[in-house]
């Protein structure tokens, strides 16, 4: 045996363990770091070639691992901006210079310098922008990612182009309120032929139609909301103006609407029906520049199965909706509803405007209808909100919430591989392969927690415990050196 070989084994297991006490130092001084993946130390043999009368020491090497893969505890905090990942994947982030890299680490805030997401280690939260020139991840690579920045999402108005109308109209409600019948012209004393309408307030869009004495019909269509007080007032001006004849419109004590004959036998017979506009709504709408409109939408029940819909402006009536402002809405016996059910106008000032009607039924149910539609007035961004399959909305003050980004998340067939750097950011190396991108919640990859952490999965009894192991097998291994030396001490004073 050489007693130099003792030497260098003696060394050899010194700088092990000494590599080993390293890690655990790091792992204690890291035990409260965010997304700090715990470090540890393995041992392999290096065997020289001996003899069976003479036996060589070898040594052993060491290699320092990395648990990467290994979930942290996950605590939540106050801020809307931590964000934890629990299952598989990485943030993926830069630094300053833009070079990317992967982290657990998730405790971003704002950056008052560039309106940026940063975390504690100041490198920047990366993600895919959302909206008209949205950018589809590649499965192996990081193309198309920028930085979060919430600052270009305030003040910018979106015009509406898609909406939504749905909900149940109540099946059975009659087609017209008109009673009454004419005097005939035998009765005596000679009474003017009339009609009553018995009519609540008469919405825009209603329809009074009547024939004088068996004439054409005639019909009077209410341009804006009224009682039928008004509505008599608007009749009898349409027959000064010669647009009607032969009747009188009046109301009685009860608030009806009266047509009377004005025929000089006063005995032609009135009939006429009422179209009711059975129900209103309205829907809130923006023009390109962020200006609010409202779309008033009345329905008028036609006949047992169908509904007439008609859209207005109920912002400024001079100024009306172009395009198709209107359409039946059939249902079948099951109250649902037949045909495209989609309805298309321009808004002034704004885009070409769909409104999706797909959703009615017609059941023996409540009038229940809501709406909805896209775009939104000029307003500062007060809040972010982040969603767990990654999307970051943009919360403005009037309450609207829009897409802005949705962060991805990276992997490599090899976590543990990947190579450690300053500020708990990792980078791919040959040994773990390459990119994997995709969005959380999709197949191989966890879900986003906003408002919490990932903790370091440093174990400080398991560390304390190493510490021990690697001191004892540090003094036994300074033992072998020391009297491996002293032996050589005693071959050297052979010679005196």
């Amino acid at each position: 045996m050489s007693l130099y070989g003792v030497l260098r084994s003696g060394v050899s297991g010194m700088n092990a363990q000494s590599n080993k006490l390293g890690t655990v130092a790091e792992n204690i001084q890291n035990s409260s770091t965010t997304g700090y993946k715990r470090a540890s130390t393995e041992f392999s043999s290096l065997i020289l070639p001996s003899s069976e009368g003479n036996y060589n020491s070898g040594s052993v090497t060491s290699r320092v691992r990395y648990t990467i893969a290994d979930q942290g505890p996950i605590a939540y905090t106050t801020s809307g901006s931590d964000l934890a990942i629990s299952g598989n994947g990485f943030f993926v982030v830069t630094d300053p210079s833009g070079s990317p890299y992967l982290t657990r680490a998730g405790n971003f805030v704002k950056d008052g310098r560039t309106g940026n997401l940063i975390n504690a280690a100041g490198f920047t939260l990366m993600g895919y922008k959302l909206g008209a020139n949205a950018v589809d991840p590649s499965l192996n690579s990081l193309d198309g990612v920028e930085p979060v920045n919430m600052a270009s999402f305030g003040m910018q108005a979106t015009g509406s182009t898609l909406g939504t109308f749905k909900g149940n109209l109540p099946f059975g409600q009659p087609v017209a309120l008109a009673t009454g019948t004419a005097t005939p012209a035998s009765a005596a004393p000679p009474v003017a032929g009339n009609v009553l309408f018995s009519a609540p307030t008469v919405s825009r869009g209603a329809q009074v139609a009547f024939s004088v004495g068996g004439g054409p019909d005639q019909i009077f269509t209410v341009t804006t909301q009224k009682t039928p007080a008004e509505v008599a007032t608007a009749i009898n001006a349409a027959v000064t103006a010669g647009t009607l004849t032969g009747v009188n419109a009046s109301t009685n004590a009860t608030g009806d609407l009266i047509l009377t004959s004005t025929d000089p036998a006063f005995s032609t017979n009135v009939t006429g029906s009422f179209t009711s506009v059975s129900k209103a709504s309205s829907l809130q709408v923006y023009d390109k520049v962020g200006n609010p409109i409202k779309i008033d939408i009345s329905l008028s029940k036609v006949d047992a199965d169908t509904w007439t819909v008609r859209v207005f402006n109920g912002s400024d009536p001079a100024a009306p909706l172009t395009g198709t402002t209107s359409m039946e809405l059939n249902f079948d016996a099951d109250g649902k509803l037949m045909g495209s059910g989609v309805l298309g106008f321009n808004i002034p000032g704004g885009e070409a405007f769909s409104l999706d009607m797909t959703g009615m039924t017609q059941l023996a149910g409540e009038y229940n209808v809501t709406g909805s539609s896209n775009g939104n007035a000029p307003s500062a961004v007060k809040d972010v909100e982040f969603a767990a399959d990654g999307t970051v909305y943009a919360v403005y003050e009037d309450g609207t919430r829009v897409g802005a980004y949705r962060i991805p998340l990276a992997t490599v067939p090899s976590p543990d591989n990947l190579s450690p750097r300053a500020g708990n950011v990792y980078e791919t190396t040959a040994a773990s392969g390459g990119y994997q991108v995709g969005f959380p919640e999709m197949s191989g990859f966890g879900s986003i927690a906003s408002g919490a952490l990932e903790g370091s999965n440093v174990d400080i009894g398991t560390e304390l415990t190493a510490m021990i192991e690697a001191q004892t097998s540090y003094t036994a291994n300074s033992k072998v050196f020391q009297t491996g030396s002293e032996l050589l001490d005693v071959l050297m004073n052979l010679k005196r």
